[in-house]
């Protein structure tokens, strides 16, 4: 059967482009990216590349995901678990992405992706992978190719090298964006809406304003209950991060129905105020 071509559409393409704002941040040139990632099923035509460090390994891993869509850093890089950003606004029925790791050199570790059920890898590592990828003046760049059976893939990218921390480091009780995060999850918790709409920052507020003119109101702050926030009613801050007027927050959890959950709420400090832009929630313990 002939593989679909993707080229980068669909909603969580849109959803990241909504939630990209311009950002004072680093000088260094955007991320390219180009080549043809195959599988047995699924043909991608690389459009985006975004390189971050997870945090299994104190972040010596460098991870790049490829994708057919356009990868929007100034969204990205407001999150401190990035990989479960991408997975959650990037990737979808037509957006597809692929993983490639290599050490701070730039050496080759493997791959990672998940296109749909029973097509995909956890992890994989063929020692047939030809890099040229190397690490140099804050750039990771270089072409990865394969010709395997299973897959087949040349894929070539230059991206700016993450740095090592998201920024200085908050309070184990997250400080004041830790208290404004709390005071919103219990406005939530007992849907008090104006208490809700006062500790959202002006992009919330507009976009809660919008559903106030269409009259459905309701059935947004039953939506970040329900599906945002997935019903947590026990949260445990575990610190998080500020650089300038955004921060980060860290947390564990538990809701009425899952025991451990993880997550992070962003903010942005407002006119002195620290206010809640949006959160992201995942099930087990960090």
């Amino acid at each position: 059967m002939r593989s679909p071509v993707l080229r980068g559409s669909g909603a969580g393409l849109a959803a990241l482009l909504l939630a990209a704002t311009v950002s004072g941040g680093d000088a260094a040139k955007p991320a390219t990216a180009s080549g043809t990632f195959e599988d047995r099923r699924w043909r991608l035509e690389i459009a985006g590349a975004y390189a971050y460090r997870g945090d299994e390994d104190g972040g010596a891993t460098l991870h790049v995901a490829v994708s057919n869509a356009e990868l929007v850093a100034e969204a990205l890089d407001d999150h401190y678990d990035r990989g479960h950003a991408i997975a959650a606004l990037v990737a979808d029925d037509e957006v597809k992405v692929v993983t490639f790791d290599f050490d701070a050199k730039g050496r080759y570790e493997g791959l990672s992706y998940y296109f749909e059920s029973g097509v995909g890898c956890g992890f994989c590592y063929d020692s047939t992978v030809r890099s040229t990828v190397k690490a140099a003046a804050g750039r990771l760049s270089g072409t990865v190719a394969d010709a395997g059976d299973g897959r087949r893939f040349e894929i070539t990218f230059d991206v700016p090298i993450p740095p090592k921390t998201w920024g200085d480091p908050l309070p184990a009780d997250g400080g004041a964006p830790g208290k404004a995060y709390l005071a919103y999850a219990a406005a939530l918790e007992h849907a008090d809406k104006a208490a809700v709409r006062e500790l959202l920052d002006a992009r919330s507020k507009g976009r809660w304003d919008g559903h106030v003119q269409d009259g459905d109101l309701d059935a947004h702050v039953e939506y970040l209950w329900h599906d945002v926030h997935t019903l947590m009613k026990t949260i445990r801050i575990t610190g998080g991060f500020v650089r300038g007027d955004r921060a980060v927050v860290l947390f564990d959890g538990s809701s009425v129905f899952i025991d451990h959950l993880h997550g992070e709420a962003l903010l942005r400090r407002e006119d002195g105020r620290w206010l809640v832009r949006t959160e992201m929630i995942d099930v087990g313990a960090r």
